[in-house]
């Protein structure tokens, strides 16, 4: 974003106001300091100021008191408070009060400024879209101006949350003024590079509506620092709360980490990915192993990722379906496998193919699906992504939190994702904190499943419908005094985090879980686990598995 506000901070320390506003002004934001909330009153008003950046405890006062009044005045402009306690009750308060976030302490000054950065561009997004919305509502009577209005909210939407990415080339050919592909990409806080290709069921302006709230939670969600995992379940969230029930998206998630030279890839109800060498010949495809998101519960969704060396890859090609669905080539109608040879000639130049495949469309006078090819160069992108940050040095001091889950609350699919934001808190990085709830996760829906529900994890791949309507009978039954117990400790001097779940369920047989073959649909959930852990133990007297990821 071009224009950065000013950011009001509240802090009476003067070590902490001196870190945070040296951080700040590093980012080129400028600083409005005040010690008391009688200078921060005398400050409100001041229409530069963006963002407030709050102590809760401060000489004459709790800064809570101020919450009412800046929302009043202010009511579009984040909240940040700064503490170094944590009290779930109070937080709470403050966050249906209208606080946007907590910031630890002691401060980080990078995991600071990069927050507090990112919400100043949310908020100017926020503002952008409620005066194009304001501008829709002043002239929606006209009925005439309707489509050229909501095209221009459309069009001032795509344009706020794309971002131009040396590397990755498109191509789109829409079906009308409105299109139901969506390419973005943003950068992660951790320095890696997340993408998503989108197809919203249907055409036009409906297709179009289904694609606003997965590309504005894709980009929150990537600021956040969020896991591709976690980010799936957000989308599946944001969907079923926003989109009607019969419309789906199916989608491509790419992660590259230069990191750990990877490229981790999730295909949901999309053609193949296509993989390139450097002399541009296909080694290999990622079909759709996944749903579209929308047609199963957020809970059920796979979050898995095919993951492949960096550096045996130079280019990715990936496309909607209405690239490849009737076209006739030679006369005779092509197969999707016809389709891919065809795309696999050029891999590097999506507008050339995208004209080519519109040719060969089996009736033209009728009108083409939407049309998006994505091609990736990896050379492109590993200049783009080589600035990578630092990871940071392992959190000092011991911690151990215990958690108990009964009956319904064992459902509560955000659990993992905010113990391990928790983690994040205390200075873990991000591809640790990834790790954290890969393992949380499988443990967790292990326990559930198979030890309190009793599933059997087969059933997956005997009759996949079977196994939804067993979990759901299983739901329906979940009685109070049934629990999961999750015990998280940090044992500093060994670089060692301890996870152990246990449940009163039946447990599960660990020699069936973790020797199943590679081309199985179930059952690898505890494969992987013990592949990211350092050590790995279930003890079936008392259904509880302990597993130890070094840090």
């Amino acid at each position: 974003m071009n224009k950065i506000g000013n950011v009001l901070l509240l802090e009476d320390n003067a070590s902490t106001r001196l870190i945070v506003s040296k951080a700040l002004k590093n980012k080129g934001i400028e600083v409005i300091s005040t010690t008391t909330l009688e200078e921060a009153r005398h400050c409100l008003g001041d229409k530069s100021i963006k963002l407030f950046l709050l102590d809760i405890h401060l000489p004459d006062g709790i800064s809570d008191e101020l919450i009412p009044q800046i929302r009043q005045l202010y009511p579009m402009a984040p909240i940040l408070m700064m503490t170094a306690e944590y009290d779930s009750d109070h937080m709470a308060r403050l966050f249906e009060a209208g606080v946007k976030d907590f910031i630890h302490k002691p401060i980080q000054p990078l995991l600071l400024s990069n927050k507090v950065q990112s919400f100043l561009d949310w908020s100017e997004v926020e503002q952008a879209l409620f005066r194009a919305n304001a501008n829709y509502l002043s002239i929606m009577q006209e009925k005439e101006q309707e489509e050229a209005l909501a095209f221009f909210v459309y069009d001032h939407i795509l344009h706020t949350h794309s971002h131009s990415i040396e590397g990755v080339n498109v191509a789109t050919l829409s079906s009308g003024r409105f299109c139901g592909d969506i390419l973005i990409s943003a950068k992660s806080p951790n320095g890696n590079l997340i993408i998503m290709l989108g197809d919203a069921t249907g055409h036009g302006m409906a297709a179009a509506i289904t694609v606003y709230p997965m590309v504005v939670t894709f980009n929150a969600m990537v600021a956040k620092g969020l896991s591709p995992g976690a980010i799936l379940r957000e989308l599946s969230d944001k969907h079923s709360q926003t989109v009607p029930s019969n419309r789906f998206f199916a989608c491509i998630l790419i992660e590259i980490s230069l990191s750990k030279k990877t490229i981790s890839i999730w295909n949901g109800g999309m053609p193949h990915v296509l993989l390139f060498d450097k002399e541009q010949h296909l080694i290999d495809k990622v079909p759709a192993k996944n749903m579209a998101i929308g047609i199963l519960p957020t809970n059920d969704i796979s979050t898995k990722f095919e993951v492949f060396p960096l550096d045996s890859i130079e280019y990715i090609s990936f496309f909607s379906d209405g690239l490849i669905e009737n076209k006739r080539h030679l006369e005779k109608m092509i197969s999707f496998d016809d389709a891919y040879s065809l795309i696999a000639e050029f891999p590097n130049d999506p507008e050339y193919m995208v004209s080519r495949m519109h040719t060969m469309e089996a009736d033209l006078t009728i009108s083409h699906d939407d049309m998006t090819l994505c091609s990736l160069n990896l050379e492109a992108l590993r200049k783009e992504l080589s600035d990578s940050p630092v990871e940071k040095p392992s959190p000092k001091g011991n911690f151990s939190f215990n958690f108990e889950l009964f009956g319904n609350s064992l459902l509560n699919d955000h659990f993992t994702l905010k113990l391990v934001e928790l983690l994040e808190s205390y200075g873990f990085s991000q591809s640790f904190c990834q790790k954290v709830f890969t393992v949380l996760t499988e443990l967790i829906v292990n326990s559930v499943d198979h030890g309190i529900l009793n599933i059997q994890s087969n059933l997956k791949k005997i009759d996949f419908i079977s196994y939804l309507d067993n979990r759901t009978a299983a739901i329906n039954t979940l009685r109070d005094d049934q629990k999961i117990t999750v015990s998280v400790s940090w044992v500093s001097s060994q670089k060692a985090l301890l996870l152990t779940v246990s449940d009163s369920g039946n447990g599960y047989q660990i020699d069936k879980e973790i020797t199943t073959s590679n081309d199985q649909t179930y059952g690898r959930g505890l494969g992987i686990i013990n592949t990211l852990c350092h050590d790995f133990s279930y003890d079936q007297n008392t259904n509880t598995t302990q597993t130890t990821l070094r840090y």
